[in-house]
């Protein structure tokens, strides 16, 4: 930012001298112009007057003292009344002339000359100081700068860190530094307003779900309880069917466990590498019987065989269970997991979404006390959390 200002005010400089070069220019050549003709004409007012005098005195003029009252560089004609040359101390050789003219009392003509090369030289003199004064402007324009840029970016850069840590989950308040800019310091009590009221959403939504961990294990307790005693009768069909619901929530223990674990760190600690074939079965296998009362088919193929993914197995058998019972519920037709690489992709045959539902299709519902639309959002969470990603490839 520092640099960017300095830049920007140099620039600002820079384009106004530019703007003021041409008018400065024609001033400065005009009053020289303006003084070197004063010049002349006082210096040939000067001559006539001694003419006059030496007149007086004798009919001869003394030509060493009128050179002297013209400037070294300059040239000097005197024409007698007559019109024949009576002085003439010039540059034959000189290309442009300015000159000034005057008569004395007995009808003299006097002519002051000079090369206009000095006039030339005078303003180019004058110019190189102004120059050397712009250049001074823009020095001290860049220090200027500087020193404001440096005023402006140290509260802009506390402000950036401050976003950055609250950012990385560092919602503790920081010692207030006032900047002495108004707009910069309301924005730094917006920040730490706003870190104040996250740091306490998830206070509130930690504890919720430590809550809500808490009930749901006291059920399931109660439910693997009862599922045991049932799983000890001597018919062998409602054993099996006990065994089955101890399993399922011994599944459902663990899915509670892995969520928390993701609430609470925002990642996962039981990443490990395994195939996606045997996880992707083993959930094929469990909702195979619902789609059989759906009267609906599930298949699995093969595209290309993948190599081992580094991910957590609850979690992406979780994002499974929320596409498969999406594309069930929501879907028509039958049902088609592909295994391509290190991806899965499913496959129902329903009539889709258009363009515009696809791209919310992963945003959730707007109300939060609402009961449905959250699997895909969930799914989509759980993916990223474990290093992965669930977008629509066909609408």
């Amino acid at each position: 930012m520092r640099r960017r200002l300095i830049i920007s005010t140099i620039a600002i400089v820079v384009v106004v001298l530019a703007a003021m070069a041409v008018p400065v220019g024609v001033i400065v050549r005009d009053a020289a112009e303006e003084q070197l003709d004063t010049r002349l004409e006082q210096q040939a007012r000067v001559v006539a007057a001694t003419v006059d005098a030496q007149r007086v005195t004798g009919p001869t003029l003394d030509y060493e003292v009128l050179q002297g009252l013209i400037g070294p560089d300059d040239g000097l004609i005197v024409l007698n009344p007559d019109g024949t040359v009576e002085l003439d101390i010039t540059d034959p050789e000189a290309a442009s002339t300015r000159l000034a003219r005057a008569t004395a009392s007995d009808g003299s003509q006097i002519t002051v000359v000079t090369s206009a090369d000095l006039l030339d030289a005078d303003v180019r003199r004058q110019l190189q100081i102004l120059l050397m004064l712009a250049v001074g402007g823009v020095v001290a324009a860049a220090a200027l700068a500087a020193v404001q840029g440096r005023g402006l970016a140290k509260p802009l850069e506390r402000l950036a860190d401050r976003a950055g840590r609250i950012g990385e989950g560092d919602f503790s308040r920081m010692a207030s530094l006032r900047s002495g800019i108004s707009e910069v310091d309301r924005i730094g009590e917006a920040l730490d307003t706003s870190a104040e009221r996250v740091e306490g959403l998830l206070a509130s939504e930690r504890h919720f779900t430590a809550d809500a961990t808490h009930q749901l294990r006291t059920g399931i307790a109660g439910m693997s309880l009862r599922a045991e005693i049932l799983s000890l009768n001597p018919d062998p069909e409602v054993a099996s069917e006990a065994q089955t619901i101890l399993e399922q929530a011994d599944q459902l223990n663990r899915t509670i466990d892995e969520l928390l674990v993701v609430a609470r760190n925002r990642e996962s600690s039981e990443r490990g590498e395994f195939d996606l074939l045997p996880i992707v079965n083993a959930h094929l296998r469990e909702w195979e019987p619902r789609y059989q009362e759906a009267r609906r088919r599930l298949a699995l193929i093969v595209t290309a065989p993948s190599p081992p993914v580094l991910a957590t197995r609850g979690l992406v058998g979780q994002v499974l269970d929320v596409l498969i019972d999406n594309a069930l519920t929501h879907g028509e037709g039958a049902v088609t997991l592909m295994i391509d690489g290190p991806s899965v992709t499913v496959i129902d045959q329903g009539r889709g979404v258009g363009p515009e539902q696809a791209a919310k299709l992963f945003d959730g519902p707007v109300d939060p006390a609402a009961r449905h639309g959250r699997g895909l959002a969930l799914a989509r969470r759980l993916a990223q959390v474990d290093g992965g990603k669930l977008e629509v490839v066909r609408a």
